[in-house]
């Protein structure tokens, strides 16, 4: 009987001490796409305020679009933007990045979503077709995933870098709120 205590109580060890360092090595945390927190093809390390985003945006709208479908014309969308840029002052090599930007946006993206057969959901079908009617519409705005914020994971587990630290007179103070019969 002493032998099945001592192997219990290794097991759990073993399994706390797995848990613990699946979490706290991953130096990517939650912000990798990895997790499934994002789409795989998701241009996620680029803020909106990037002066990239715009390029980045519209070809990765552009190259889903192709793969889920929608009827549109992918290189009358290019064209019609790379205008648009050209409208708003981008001239030498600032037109010449934002080309490039989208063309190896646009190329990325496709190889990446090319092989994957469940791709075109019913929820990304509906993400893609707003962000490319936007598009259609000389809009330009982009709409990249947000960041998720990096996990910092410790002993009793895992929090994200978003999450408000615990205080315990919030937590009293919400139970006195809810329950004041107390």
């Amino acid at each position: 009987m002493k032998r099945f205590a001592q192997a219990g109580i290794g097991a759990l060890l073993l399994a706390g001490t797995a848990l613990q360092s699946g979490c706290g090595n991953s130096s990517a945390g939650l912000a990798t796409s990895s997790t499934g927190l994002l789409p795989a093809d998701a241009p996620s390390s680029i803020s909106v305020d990037d002066p990239m985003a715009r390029p980045i945006a519209v070809s990765w709208t552009s190259a889903r679009a192709k793969r889920c479908g929608f009827y549109f014309d992918p290189a009358k969308l290019r064209s019609n933007y790379l205008a648009y840029e050209a409208k708003q002052g981008a001239t030498g090599d600032q037109y010449a990045k934002i080309e490039k930007t989208y063309d190896a946006t646009y190329r990325s993206t496709s190889e990446k979503i090319a092989l994957d057969a469940d791709y075109c959901t019913d929820r990304k079908g509906l993400e893609i077709k707003a962000d490319l009617e936007r598009y259609l519409q000389a809009d330009y705005t982009p709409n990249l995933p947000k960041p998720k914020p990096i996990a910092s994971c410790g002993f009793w587990g895992c929090t994200s870098s978003g999450d408000t630290p615990f205080s315990d007179k919030k937590f009293w103070d919400d139970q006195q709120k809810n329950n004041p019969k107390r």
